[in-house]
């Protein structure tokens, strides 16, 4: 009788940790990974980092990349949000972005290194600047192609900082509704596994 009332613990304790663990995973898929290699050629996650984040992809050698840099520090100014600098073509070291740091003195707030290829490919990214707004819970709001104007950059922060969703860029996000269905699916699957097991058991006695 003991050994049964463990097996039924058990059997509960392991249908509640896959219920939070397929809940966790469908809510975490609406987060954008963008790897890159940051200041010391370490890999990293900007999902790594809270709060509202701001990617500006660029080279070095454009001159708008650079001009945009005054934007960013006015946002740097008014916002509490974190910005990174990424480099479009990685070097085998890291001298090039420690350079491009120092020659326009960029804040030590910000995060600077190369991004990778795969985020090359991910955002298609093919030309710079582009600026990519990613909300608290890292989903893209904005995707900005060329130069964007202090006002607009503003806006579409503001858009990330009240989750205005229905200015989302939706090219790179999963449609809400579909995570919502897919939670209630897990958890359905879930209840249904308990209760028929506890059925089966209840028949099984009699």
């Amino acid at each position: 009788m003991a050994s049964n009332k463990n097996t039924s613990k058990w059997f509960i304790v392991l249908c509640l940790a896959f219920l939070l663990f397929a809940s966790s995973v469908v809510s975490s898929a609406s987060n954008t990974s963008v790897f890159y290699w940051d200041i010391n050629m370490e890999l990293d996650n900007i999902n790594n980092y809270e709060g509202v984040r701001l990617i500006e992809f660029y080279l070095p050698t454009c001159p708008s990349c650079i001009e945009e840099i005054l934007i960013l520090e006015q946002i740097d100014t008014n916002y509490n949000l974190t910005i990174f600098m990424l480099d479009v073509y990685k070097q085998a070291t890291n001298e090039r972005i420690i350079d491009f740091k120092n020659n326009h003195s960029l804040s030590e707030d910000w995060i600077i290194g190369y991004s990778t290829s795969e985020t090359n490919s991910f955002f298609d990214l093919y030309s710079v600047p582009t600026l990519v707004v990613l909300d608290d819970f890292g989903r893209v709001v904005s995707f900005i192609q060329g130069q964007a104007s202090y006002s607009f950059l503003e806006t579409k922060i503001l858009d990330a900082i009240n989750h205005n969703t229905d200015n989302y860029n939706t090219e790179y996000n999963e449609d809400p509704s579909n995570q919502i269905t897919a939670i209630f699916i897990i958890v359905g699957v879930g209840i249904t596994a308990v209760v028929t097991y506890f059925l089966v058991k209840t028949l099984v006695k009699r």
